[in-house]
């Protein structure tokens, strides 16, 4: 099992205040799954997403990352395994402005500490494989959103994790640029990708092979399917 969450809860206390933003969460994700979380504004779907990429921890219950019970690991531990095991991708991309688009997609390799040899053939593959090969030296600020999300996608894949998470990935895009980014998505969940999407769009959600609802914090349903090929 690549992931399994047991019994998740998060609260976070305002002042006096403690808002439950997930309750009782129990999901098994296994390797290639093409996941939507779906719910409205405040539902407990982002939060689920950053419990599941280890940008939060749970109040309560366990998280399992291929086995390993990850509650009580040190953050510096914690920041390792999710730089190896996920990759990013936001609504309004999140890259460094000033940064080229080599500069941006070079992040993940510092951090993991890739030597400089190697990274240029990883970015120059990366680029190619999201038909960006030319936007290797222009900056987010020449780029089109949808072009800033190829740049953004290849970020998230060019240390090779094992899950991709997507928070309203398309939410800045029009409908055809939306459907360029979902198709970039298919395609790489058809190559063994897990990839795990957040959304309120049903459209979105359509592309994927699961979907989980989720409304005030607890999951209402979750159902898989057959690809819908959009």
């Amino acid at each position: 099992m690549l992931i399994s969450l047991e019994n998740v809860s998060k609260t976070y206390n305002n002042g006096k205040i403690a808002v439950e933003a997930l309750k009782n969460i129990n999901i098994e994700i296994t390797e290639g799954e093409f996941i939507a979380i779906v719910g409205t504004s405040g539902s407990g779907k982002s939060t689920l997403l950053n419990i599941l990429g280890l940008l939060d921890k749970c109040t309560e219950g366990t998280y399992k990352l291929n086995g390993q019970d990850i509650g009580n690991i040190k953050d510096k531990v914690k920041a390792e395994l999710r730089n190896k095991n996920f990759g990013f991708v936001v609504q309004y991309f999140a890259l460094i402005n000033d940064y080229t688009s080599f500069e941006n997609i070079e992040i993940p390799l510092e951090y993991a500490k890739v030597k400089k040899s190697k990274r240029k053939a990883l970015i120059v593959d990366i680029l190619e494989k999201l038909n960006i090969s030319d936007k290797e030296k222009v900056t987010p600020k020449e780029l089109s959103g949808g072009q800033n999300q190829r740049v953004a996608i290849a970020r998230a894949l060019v240390n090779n994790p094992h899950v991709i998470l997507a928070d309203e990935p398309t939410g800045a895009l029009d409908s055809n640029t939306s459907k360029e980014v979902m198709d970039i998505f298919q395609g790489l969940n058809k190559e063994g990708k897990t990839i795990i999407i957040v959304t309120h769009d049903v459209n979105i959600a359509n592309y994927c092979n699961r979907i989980i609802s989720i409304e005030d914090g607890r999951i209402v349903s979750d159902v898989r399917r057959e690809v819908h090929e959009v």
